[in-house]
């Protein structure tokens, strides 16, 4: 399955939630004796988007370390290439808590949507 224009949009809006004015927004808070990160609303909603089939690329990790290894090289990734990112940046929390907020942190997701909406 390949993304459509309208998923592609569907993403490309929360850009300027997660990060008004070029700057990542506080993800999640804490709550008093828990071990696991709230994540704001958006970031939750983001993470659900990113996480349709159609971003799905079942043999991302080669390539989303990669790229990931080398941030600037983003910038030229192909449409396939994006799909790999995603489903890293949407798997990772499964296996370390709080990796959302740190893929948007550093600044990771911003650069994945910067680039995808060259294909918008």
């Amino acid at each position: 399955m390949h993304p459509t224009q309208a998923d592609i949009e569907a993403l490309l809006c929360y850009q300027a939630q997660l990060y008004p004015n070029g700057v990542a927004i506080k993800t999640y808070t804490l709550q008093e004796g828990s071990l696991w990160p709230d994540y704001e609303t958006v970031v939750s909603a983001f993470y659900q988007e990113a996480g349709r089939d159609c971003w799905i690329d079942v043999n991302y990790r080669p390539t989303a370390d990669h790229l990931l290894s080398a941030p600037d090289t983003i910038a030229q990734a192909t449409l396939p290439q994006l799909q790999s990112l995603l489903t890293y940046c949407v798997r990772g929390e499964r296996f370390c808590d709080g990796h959302w907020a740190a893929m948007i942190e550093r600044g990771h997701v911003q650069r994945i949507l910067s680039r995808l909406a060259a294909f918008a």
